[in-house]
């Protein structure tokens, strides 16, 4: 007879898995596919020639600077860090003396936590590039906050088709072999290595993301096909197990 408990603890597993294979924060990287979005964010202040050129070029009404108080917590954070920064010239574009560039990383919208930031720290109302700040000290920076796409929609397209190939490849070979061995009337039942596994999958696909975020360890081509491997050996030692312990019963 299946144990009771085995049996809602596989299907509460199961349920989970099955969730996760269409979460799109399960077993992704942390800050991908935006990481073809080109983000710059820079300061440039009052003193230098690069402030004087840009608030020439677009008509900037230094008297209309936002005090840096009236920013949001991220904006604040993002403007101190850039004010960190050495000066030096960008790789591309306006390549004028003075400016301080900081690098943007936008986390998985998906994501319940992120360490880096939600979206570009763009302290413009409008919505406009270029924004003058006035320092807690009273002097100004021009902050400019560009966000586009090198690489196109498709290609964030192709990437999310990939990260969902990778939950199906992973996910619904454990799925239907929980499933098959929790619906069942007929040995063998889920075990608790069989279940134990199922929950240890499920932490790992929706803490990779965390783990690449709070850790040292980096995205690696290997994690999947290594994850992989391993839930079809379980798959495959239970399946044998089972017929093992059927046939030593029947005998």
């Amino acid at each position: 007879m299946k144990s009771r408990t085995l049996l809602i603890a596989s299907f509460i597993v199961t349920v989970l898995l099955t969730g996760a294979i269409f979460y799109p924060g399960a077993l992704t990287e942390p800050y991908g596919p935006d990481e073809y979005d080109q983000m710059t964010y820079s300061v440039v202040h009052e003193s230098t020639e690069a402030f004087n050129k840009t608030v020439r070029e677009k008509s900037l009404n230094t008297e209309a600077a936002i005090p840096v108080e009236e920013l949001s917590e991220n904006q604040q954070r993002a403007f101190q860090e850039a004010k960190d920064q050495p000066q030096e010239p960008q790789e591309f574009g306006d390549n004028t003396p003075g400016r301080q560039y900081l690098e943007i990383r936008t986390c998985d919208p998906a994501l319940i936590l992120c360490d880096e930031y939600r979206e570009l720290p763009n302290p413009s109302n409008s919505g406009s590039e270029h924004t003058l700040i006035e320092d807690s000290d009273g002097e100004q920076y021009l902050v400019e906050a560009r966000s586009f796409n090198t690489a196109g929609a498709s290609w964030n397209g192709v990437s999310r088709t990939i990260e969902q190939g990778a939950r199906l490849l992973i996910l619904s070979p454990y799925v239907l072999f929980l499933s098959y061995r929790t619906w069942t009337s007929t040995p063998p039942a889920p075990t608790r290595t069989s279940v134990g596994y199922g929950a240890t999958l499920l932490t790992i696909v929706l803490g990779y993301p965390y783990l690449l975020m709070f850790t040292d360890i980096s995205f690696s081509s290997r994690h999947i096909p290594a994850l992989l491997a391993i839930t079809w050996c379980v798959i495959l030692i239970e399946v044998w197990r089972g017929r093992t312990g059927t046939q030593a019963k029947s005998g």
